[in-house]
């Protein structure tokens, strides 16, 4: 009886905990387009975010005692991944210069449809019903959210967001194949630092770092890298407490929390079409989280 009521309440924190992340997130990123007007620019934030990610999760996993040491081929994989890691997400945040913040992470959130469509491809699984059905619902929803029709988005951020979806499920596909049997944790630790040496470079290269100006633009830019590090972090615990694809379907509520951001806090408006669109494409989402689910289970 105690067991049960343990694991009822490791399941009940862990979902809380994931809900959490998801929004976690979503600010995050809005804030990160908040912060572009005080100056600031995608790769300044990146580098800024995902260097704090990287120390505070090296800070984090040496409490934990975590084993860091990797075999070569692994680290080597993790480091390449890191580098797919600093181009999927600056062409998320760069997308959200062009496009409202809602239908870039709504965008990008086709990953996993089209994780399950690369992992089709490549063998990994099977072709189902119910992913064909997702596709033609994500295809038809993104054709009303994007609104293709009146063509009154910028068509640069809606590359960018779909480039950076591709690029992420293209990562999560390498990751299952390449990295299997391995603690993610370590893994993700290594993905991360070569993600901040990517940028670090690129800082580099371009010679300038655009940092915003006014205390209220470096309030806003510091916490979204405190945002984004809480997330990056609550996410392994989250997935230690309730496995990995019951939070890959509460994570769904980040698409949702960054339409309602980007509406209500930042006044991007959307016309009755558009939120019809993406209301397909959560479903769509959905409908293949569930699957997925059923499958593992």
């Amino acid at each position: 009886m105690n067991d049960t009521v343990s694991l009822s309440r490791t399941q009940l924190f862990g979902s809380i905990l994931t809900v959490c992340v998801a929004i976690s997130f979503a600010i995050n990123t809005s804030l990160a387009s908040v912060a572009y007007e005080y100056g600031a620019n995608p790769l300044s934030v990146l580098s800024y975010r995902t260097t704090l990610a990287a120390v505070a999760l090296g800070i984090i996993l040496k409490l934990w005692r975590v084993e860091m040491n990797l075999p070569g081929r692994v680290k080597l994989i993790a480091m390449v991944m890191g580098v797919i890691l600093a181009s999927y997400s600056y062409g998320l945040l760069a997308a959200i210069q062009y496009i409202p913040v809602g239908l870039a992470v709504v965008t990008f959130y086709l990953y996993p449809i089209l994780t399950g469509l690369g992992a089709w491809a490549i063998g990994q699984e099977k072709m189902t019903g119910r992913l064909i059905t997702a596709l033609v619902l994500a295809f038809i929803g993104l054709a009303f959210a994007l609104d293709v029709i009146g063509l009154s988005l910028n068509p640069i951020g809606i590359v960018l967001a779909t480039a950076a979806a591709f690029l992420f499920a293209a990562m999560l596909l390498l990751m299952n194949r390449l990295v299997r049997g391995q603690d993610s944790r370590p893994v993700s630790f290594y993905m991360l630092c070569s993600g901040a040496l990517v940028y670090i470079v690129m800082d580099l290269i371009a010679g300038e770092i655009h940092l915003p100006k006014g205390s209220t633009g470096w309030a806003i830019f510091l916490s979204a890298g405190l945002f984004y590090s809480f997330a990056i972090i609550g996410m392994f615990v989250a997935v230690s407490k309730i496995g990995a694809v019951k939070a890959g379907l509460l994570m769904n509520f980040e698409p949702l929390s960054s339409l309602i951001i980007g509406v209500v806090f930042l006044g991007q408006i959307l016309t009755p079409w558009q939120f019809m669109g993406v209301a397909l494409v959560l479903v769509a989402i959905v409908y293949t989280a569930l699957g997925r689910k059923g499958q593992k289970t």
